[in-house]
């Protein structure tokens, strides 16, 4: 089996905690954190709260992709949803915010579901987070060819292309 990595080196810079209040979009709050702070890459450290409601995709087969899988169709719970984790990068494309954020949820029975968070589908109740912002190294979103997705894209200060591992 091979080992392929693009990479990039860099360091923590400031550390943001915050909580999110009630009816504010949980990627949109953070978004909004890292606008006001100047911080363009970051990384979510520890996300907790609950929803009021929650909008997320998760992986399904598809024998038509180029990788054998698309996302599925936008899945929407209903709330009340206690929020037991999250994480993610705090990225921009094009020079716009594109956080890529997943998580879990369950509800007032204890199912359990989660998967890939939709911007503007999952206001909180409230949400307590920590960000780390990310120096040295610029996380970018792109199109890629190889799995024909938009997927992270870590570009360490000074270099052109990312640091590679490839065996």
């Amino acid at each position: 089996m091979s080992v392929r990595v693009n990479y990039g080196v860099g360091s923590f810079g400031r550390v943001i905690s915050a909580r999110i209040l009630m009816g504010t979009d949980i990627v949109e709050g953070i978004e909004a954190v890292c606008k006001e702070n100047a911080i363009a890459s970051a990384t979510i450290v520890s996300c907790i709260g609950s929803f009021q409601k929650s909008s997320f995709v998760y992986l399904v087969p598809d024998e038509t992709s180029k990788i054998n899988v698309r996302f599925s169709e936008i899945i929407e719970k209903a709330g009340p949803l206690e929020f037991i984790q999250g994480s993610g990068v705090v990225c921009k494309r094009d020079d716009v915010y594109e956080t890529h954020f997943h998580g879990s949820m369950s509800d007032q029975w204890g199912g359990v579901s989660g998967g890939h968070f939709i911007k503007g589908g999952n206001p909180v109740i409230t949400a307590d987070v920590v960000l780390a912002e990310v120096r040295g190294v610029q996380h970018f979103r792109r199109f890629d060819e190889e799995t024909a997705h938009v997927q992270f894209y870590p570009l360490e200060e000074g270099l052109d292309s990312p640091r590679k591992i490839n065996k």
